[in-house]
């Protein structure tokens, strides 16, 4: 195998900043503009593993990377409360593989901090607002092959990923998915694994607090399409994770999740831990005037008044029947 043989073994893609979740996207595309930045940071264990055979002359399971240490620095801007513009930054601070199963792969060279595939992206909600019961929007995301393939932090080529994306607030209950599809114009292959253009899919199902707090779990996973590898257990990563932001000091949110990999798939480690903080300045939208932001407000479309259940916050006091006027007796 060729030594500048790799790919992107990095199979975490957070969310743009400002989303209620850590892969999926809460779709708050609110501003004119708005602005949210922030960095997101993530340790995996043992995220590519070699099966090991006598030709490679390892004994399995090897570990090519054993830690992982990355940070996503990142920045979206909204626009008219509709388009959606974003950068992310992966940065590996760290990286250790046992040394038979880096030579034994190519990626001998591997270790310390490595720059990651930087990634542009740009959304446009299509229909639904943030806080409604569905949102959808359509987007593309571009990944610059920045990373070096010798650390797999690269798959060193440009990747062009259009996609879909749904999210909704039903009352508390809040969700959101994506569906996309990766395009890889390089194919070739990682230790007898093929690499090529992908389907990437994920959704995410929870709980809304008081409009300060979500929690819930997030599944997430890809597969190669190429060569008729959909679905094949190298060619499939699947993660979950569960975890939960909190918004704090007005402008600040923060968060963290934990979860295991559920498959064999290169780049799927046993387990992750993810640390999120973002400054995201609340946008309130307030359409009717009342003091009481869209997301929070029960009827956002009618003048009212704040109260502390959130099927009636922000709705008009029902006006209580007349008394009827007292007879008078006839004289």
């Amino acid at each position: 195998m060729a030594q500048a043989s790799g790919f992107s073994a990095d199979r975490f893609e957070p969310a743009d900043r400002g989303s209620d979740w850590f892969v999926n996207d809460s779709l708050d595309l609110r501003g004119a503009p708005g602005v949210a930045a922030g960095a997101v940071f993530d340790w995996s264990y043992k995220p590519v593993v070699l099966q090991g055979s006598a030709a490679q002359g390892v004994a399995p399971p090897a570990n090519v990377i054993t830690d992982r240490i990355a940070a996503h620095s990142g920045l979206s801007v909204i626009f008219h409360d509709r388009w959606r513009a974003a950068l992310d930054l992966p940065v590996v601070l760290y990286q250790w593989g046992e040394p038979g199963a880096k030579a034994a792969a190519g990626t001998s060279r591997l270790g310390g901090s490595a720059l990651g595939d930087v990634r542009l992206g740009g959304d446009a909600r299509l229909f639904g607002k943030y806080g409604e019961a569905f949102t959808a929007a359509a987007g593309v995301t571009l990944h610059l092959p920045t990373g070096a393939r010798s650390q797999l932090t690269s798959d060193g080529t440009w990747r062009l990923t259009p996609h879909l994306l749904i999210a909704g607030d039903g009352r508390g209950f809040v969700y959101a998915a994506q569906l996309g599809y990766a395009f890889r114009p390089r194919a070739g292959a990682f230790v007898d694994r093929r690499l090529g253009s992908e389907a990437q899919f994920s959704v995410a199902g929870g709980v809304r607090v008081n409009d300060m707090f979500v929690f819930g779990p997030e599944l997430f996973g890809s597969t190669v399409l190429t060569d008729g590898q959909a679905f094949s257990r190298r060619g499939t990563p699947l993660e979950l994770l569960l975890g939960f932001h909190v918004k704090l000091a007005q402008d600040w949110q923060f968060g963290s999740a934990i979860g295991p990999g559920l498959t064999q798939g290169d780049g799927c480690p046993s387990m992750r831990v993810v640390l999120s903080v973002e400054l995201a300045p609340d946008v309130c939208v307030d359409a009717d005037g009342d003091g009481i932001c869209a997301p929070a407000d029960a009827c956002p479309d009618v003048d009212g008044v704040r109260t502390n259940k959130r099927s009636t916050n922000g709705c008009p006091i029902p006006s209580s029947p007349e008394t009827p006027p007292t007879p008078v007796e006839p004289k």
